[in-house]
């Protein structure tokens, strides 16, 4: 089905531009500008209203954590092994979940999904769309990095397990011991000898390793960041910062290594010690000094509909509605390595658009609809 967008204020290249048509066929942006003359099995009156890429949240643990459930609902920890970097989002996500059609709702089209925080490598990420009735159909990305966790949350699984590891020390030990066995398991699978039984855990570690895919890692203190930094520095991975808490203390380092951060959740209270320090002002702060940022709610830590919320709190608290708009849709993109069919409007990406009846960063506004790979949902 063909879709015609008319007079629409379309965000792109930074801002809204009034008068403009977007026209998708077979799943693709097909044309965008002023006159775009062809029509289409479906016009959407875009009058008065605003039309911006669909919305990206770079860290979820969307349909992993099942809404209305606690423990039967919940896959998103595997407790009790501290080393995990062979679990698969694909293998236990809930693609009927409530929260995929509140993401649509709210505008979201694409999530990553991660495994965590309880384990120092807790396993791999996948990218997902939300318009799938299961989570082959809406695979992107099956793995889109390795997830690796810092912090209260990993130190307090295994205290209270009595077990290792149990202190920051601890946490980055393993994390280094299990990285160098991984060295060791690859040289030999590319030595004359290779290798006679495979191990699961190193073969997952492999892509990191070679640099297809990035260390990602959960880090709320400065401490959990910069151990983070190191550790990517000594095995030579790539980097992106997730939560972030602290990470505008080493802003410029961040910006001169170029190591990005998924930033959140900013609207849960400072429940954590390792968040006492949270400020709105972390955006403002890391995109001023180079450091591409994108926003997080971090479902379930805040309901999937407070995306927009968030970027309109870093507008409060003094970013610009432009950097605000490339925190939720294009900078997400380029840190999750979709930003060739995602995050902009643009001929020839996906047909991913939300359409808004006010500005999208007036929490008055309410979403009328969104395409997803072409597939139209109206609200």
């Amino acid at each position: 089905m063909s879709i015609l967008f008319d007079n629409v204020r379309l965000f792109t290249a930074g801002a809204f531009f009034p008068r403009q048509k977007v026209l998708i066929e077979k799943g693709r942006i097909a044309a965008i500008g002023s006159r775009v003359l062809k029509s289409a099995d479906e016009i959407i009156d875009g009058r008065d209203k605003f039309l911006m890429p669909a919305l990206i949240d770079a860290h979820t643990h969307m349909g992993l954590f099942e809404e209305g459930h606690l423990t039967p609902g919940e896959d998103i920890s595997e407790f009790f092994q501290a080393i995990t970097p062979q679990l698969r989002p694909l293998d236990g996500i809930k693609m009927r979940d409530q929260a995929l059609e509140d993401a649509r709702r709210a505008g979201v089209s694409v999530c990553m999904v991660c495994p965590g925080p309880t384990n120092p490598i807790a396993g791999q990420c996948s990218i997902l769309k939300t318009n799938g009735h299961s989570a082959d159909v809406g695979l992107i990305v099956e793995q889109a990095g390795i997830m690796m966790c810092f912090g209260e949350e990993t130190k307090n699984t295994y205290y209270n397990q009595q077990k290792s590891p149990s202190t920051r020390m601890g946490i980055s030990a393993l994390i280094r011991e299990t990285l160098m066995k991984a060295q060791d398991y690859l040289e030999q699978k590319h030595s004359k000898r290779g290798i006679r039984d495979r191990n699961i855990q190193f073969e997952s570690l492999i892509p990191l390793l070679d640099g297809r895919v990035p260390m990602r890692a959960h880090a709320h203190r400065l401490e959990d960041v910069m151990a983070a930094v190191r550790i990517a520095d000594e095995f030579k991975l790539k980097l992106v910062i997730e939560h972030g808490t602290e990470a505008h203390k080493v802003a410029p380092l961040l910006a001169q290594k170029g190591i990005p951060v998924v930033l959140g959740p900013a609207l849960v209270p400072q429940i954590r010690f390792e968040l006492r320090e949270k400020t709105f002002e972390s955006a403002l702060i890391l995109m001023n000094a180079g450091v591409d940022v994108a926003l997080t709610c971090d479902f379930p830590g805040l309901p999937i509909e407070s995306l927009r919320i968030v970027a309109s709190m870093a507008i409060q608290n003094g970013l610009d509605e432009r950097r605000a708009i490339l925190a939720i849709t294009e900078n997400p993109a380029k840190i999750l390595g979709i930003q060739s069919r995602l995050g902009q409007i643009r001929k020839g990406m996906d047909a991913d658009v939300a359409l808004f009846n006010g500005n999208p960063l007036d929490i008055r506004s309410k979403l009328e609809a969104i395409v997803i790979d072409g597939e139209l949902f109206k609200f």
